[in-house]
């Protein structure tokens, strides 16, 4: 309701922006949380039926993963699929495809995350603890909070790591590349606004949205943070991996 079919304008940019990253934290937190639950019930039964070679790290690996890939984030892409129409996003059938494959690999990739928290950390209550307080760092590396360009240099390396990051400047630039922003009444003599950079042209290009949110370079490209998060999704399935082959049986 409160992003009920926002006005195409530039006076909405801050206002689609937000919608944008609450999107993310809405999903990424219970699905990290879902994910480190799910795994400690399972830790015994898996240890159980290795010692029993019914069957292997591997086996069970794959079907988790498969399972994963689907069951877990199917409802949370079902509720952007809705929710990018009722709040008026960009209306162009290729935008909105290039949505929902972003916005699917930013909710397996958070799953990914906690699944291997939960593999790193036996103690069920500890990964629980550590799970929230690692999301929402990567979460203020996402580039909403803070633009990516005013980062602190001691921690700037670390929203490189980051899969909130990837996935924001994805939706981000999704939303405003190769776009034309008409200017609101509001805006007509002074186009700086929150999150949307200073121009003196009217409509605002798309582009300079992007560039305000401190997305410059290489990560200007939509198909560059899409593969980063497929990146990261691989380390997380491979380090949990290769954590649970070396846990004792």
């Amino acid at each position: 309701i409160l992003w009920w079919r926002m006005p195409d304008t530039t006076e909405y940019i801050f206002q689609r922006n937000s919608l944008l990253f609450f999107m993310i934290i809405a999903q990424s937190n219970g699905v990290v949380t879902s994910a480190v639950t799910v795994f400690s019930m399972e830790r015994t039964l898996l240890q159980r039926e290795r010692s029993k070679k019914m069957y292997g790290v591997a086996s069970y690996f794959l079907a988790k993963t498969v399972s994963d890939m689907t069951n877990n984030v199917l409802l949370p892409v079902m509720y952007t699929m809705v929710v990018y129409w009722v709040a008026n996003l960009r209306n162009e059938a290729s935008a909105y495809f290039k949505f929902i494959l972003a916005y699917y690999l930013i909710i397996s990739t958070a799953q990914s995350m906690g699944l291997a928290i939960s593999v790193a950390i036996p103690q069920v209550h500890l990964a629980l603890v550590l799970a929230p307080p690692v999301t929402l760092f990567f979460m203020i590396m996402g580039g909403f909070y803070i633009p990516l360009e005013n980062l602190h240099p001691g921690v700037e390396w670390a929203s490189w790591l980051s899969f909130c990051r990837y996935g924001y400047s994805a939706l981000i630039i999704n939303e405003y590349e190769g776009r034309a922003i008409e200017c609101s009444q509001n805006d007509l003599e002074d186009l700086t606004t929150i999150g949307s950079g200073t121009s003196d042209s009217c409509p605002l290009p798309g582009e300079e949205v992007i560039r305000a949110m401190g997305i410059k370079g290489i990560a200007e490209g939509f198909w560059f943070n899409i593969g980063m998060m497929i990146v990261l999704q691989l380390v997380f399935r491979l380090g949990a991996y290769i954590i649970l082959r070396r846990s004792k049986q």
